[in-house]
């Protein structure tokens, strides 16, 4: 598929003046005008006027990917165009706390010629601050936002009957879609690139959205491509295990053997690089405490040697359980996965393997403390979906909503139209709001925090992996459970966990599932509709 034509744009006003400096005429920018420059000027009070030296601060109203069109008439200037995700952001200099182009160009000086109709930038914003750094004053027709997305409409749906769940929901949906936009990307502003384990997350959101889309496809094919065997995949062995998870689900849920088959030659391979470091006694030696990476919120914990063979044992179990499905089996596998089982301790020190260990091996009970110990302590945006299924397993679905809520929630509060790469309900404490200047005293919200490679305005504000809610509700609160690939027999069996109803889509290899669940005093009542193919099992 060309995806360049499958591609595009849409132009969209601001929706309204964050801040401006020497300026005139500032409504004319909030109405939509033709999208053209004409040789006949206009009347005065047409004109948005920027004078020498001023700046206006525009708010597009939710995080974007794509630029900005200025349409400017009379006279010629250069101006400063900065793109941020954040009000803050925007306004921030280079090198200002931690303010980067990285990836994308946030922060660019152009010249704007006489009657121009002219779009620059490629990135993820919200926010957009223009400076008429040049010599003359500017008579500029319209701004707009210049959106560029898929043409792809969703077929997956959720709805229910909290409007807060539906707030978080529609914000993750929104978050991965920005993030799907070439590739299946990690951001819009940075790391516009393909990270496999990151994808993990991703794709399962994609398959409740969407179902088998072409750059689930795409992606894995093209990294596999480029990551020759010998290298662990984006250069981290954890990420090359959830290499391993993202084939086999993307087979499962999506009747795709035809394609993962293509895949086999390469991950045998793969496992046999693996086996190699996994000692006789289940435990994982590299040779290097750095190669134990599991994410950046674990990344300086303990625990974390045990959290990749919890991945890895997690993932190979996919991979013969998918194998087994199509009459074949990997002698290799079953040997890394008789090392794992019987041999190591799991620990549970990691709080982002804990969650995935629970969910297919069991749990003892110090991964049990780690995910019931109240509110959302120990939720990343990378790992929520996971953490929350735990909670859910280990616990009661009550309180993985309400931890979901609390932990999304916060972001919210302050303005956030999309999720992040990382947040923690700490900086909640003392700082002000993402779309409006901080009042005296505050701490700013994005420059304020992060570390390692997210540290300050570096922080993404639209990261894929932050759309772990996709999948939870949809898996949940609809409660379809596939039992064959691609949904040819499925059970119903949702959990509610406090809503009064829930109602959506679910697509499957045969077309979408239409449910519809309600709590009653006798339980949950379910209505439905499967389309051909599709059986349900009692």
């Amino acid at each position: 598929m060309d995806f360049s034509t499958e591609r595009i744009k849409e132009y969209l006003p601001p929706v309204r003046i964050a801040e401006s400096v020497e300026c005139e005429n500032l409504q004319t920018l909030l109405s939509p005008k033709d999208k053209q420059i004409y040789l006949a000027t206009p009347a005065d009070g047409d004109f948005f006027t920027l004078k020498k030296g001023g700046y206006i601060v525009l708010d597009f109203g939710k995080e974007l990917h794509g630029g900005i069109r200025i349409l400017n008439s009379v006279k010629e200037s250069s101006v400063q165009i900065r793109f941020g995700e954040s009000y803050s952001e925007a306004c921030a200099a280079l090198n200002c706390m931690n303010a980067c182009n990285d990836h994308s160009t946030r922060d660019m000086n152009v010249f704007l010629p006489m009657l121009s109709d002219m779009e620059f930038g490629q990135t993820g914003f919200r926010f957009v601050r223009i400076d008429n750094v040049g010599k003359n004053d500017l008579k500029i027709v319209a701004i707009y936002a210049v959106y560029v997305h898929l043409k792809d409409l969703p077929i997956g749906e959720f709805t229910c009957s909290d409007d807060r769940v539906n707030e978080i929901y529609k914000t993750a949906a929104h978050t991965l879609f920005l993030c799907m936009q070439n590739r299946i990307w990690d951001g819009v502003k940075r790391d516009r690139l393909v990270w496999i384990g990151d994808m993990h997350p991703e794709v399962m959101g994609i398959l409740s959205f969407y179902g088998a889309h072409p750059l689930i496809e795409l992606s894995l094919k093209e990294t596999a491509e480029h990551c020759p065997v010998e290298y662990w995949m984006n250069g981290l062995p954890s990420y090359s295990f959830w290499w391993i998870a993202i084939i086999c689900d993307y087979e499962f849920y999506c009747d795709k053997w035809e394609f993962v088959s293509t895949l086999v030659d390469y991950t045998e391979k793969l496992l046999e690089k693996i086996n190699g470091f996994v000692s006789a006694d289940g435990t994982i030696e590299y040779g290097s405490p750095s190669l134990n990476f599991i994410n950046w919120e674990t990344y300086e914990e303990s625990g974390l040697e045990c959290a990749n063979r919890g991945l890895l044992l997690w993932a190979v179990g996919k991979y013969t359980e998918m194998l087994k499905r199509h009459g074949k089996s990997s002698a290799v596998a079953d040997v890394i996965k008789d090392k794992l089982i019987k041999n190591a301790t799991f620990d549970g020190q990691s709080k982002a393997i804990a969650a995935i260990y629970s969910l297919g091996y069991g749990a003892n009970g110090k991964v049990k403390e780690i995910l019931s110990r109240g509110g959302s302590d120990g939720y990343s945006t990378f790992m929520s979906y996971y953490i929350a299924s735990a909670v859910k397993n280990l616990e009661s679905g009550k309180i993985a909503l309400k931890q979901i809520k609390d932990f999304y929630g916060g972001m919210l509060d302050r303005g956030a139209t999309s999720f992040w790469e990382s947040f923690e309900e700490k900086w909640l404490d003392g700082s002000g709001r993402i779309d409006q200047p901080n009042k005296t005293g505050e701490k700013d919200l994005h420059s304020s925090f992060g570390k390692y490679c997210y540290e300050g305005y570096r922080l993404s504000l639209c990261h894929g992996w932050a759309c772990g809610p996709v999948r939870f509700f949809t898996e949940n609160a609809l409660g379809v459970k596939f039992l064959e690939p691609g949904g040819a027999k499925i059970k119903i069996q949702p959990d509610l966990m406090g809503l009064k109803w829930a109602k959506g889509k679910v697509p499957t290899a045969f077309g979408v599932i239409e449910i519809e669940n309600r709590a009653t005093d006798k339980g949950i009542e379910t209505a439905y509709k499967l389309p051909d193919g599709v059986t349900l099992v009692e």
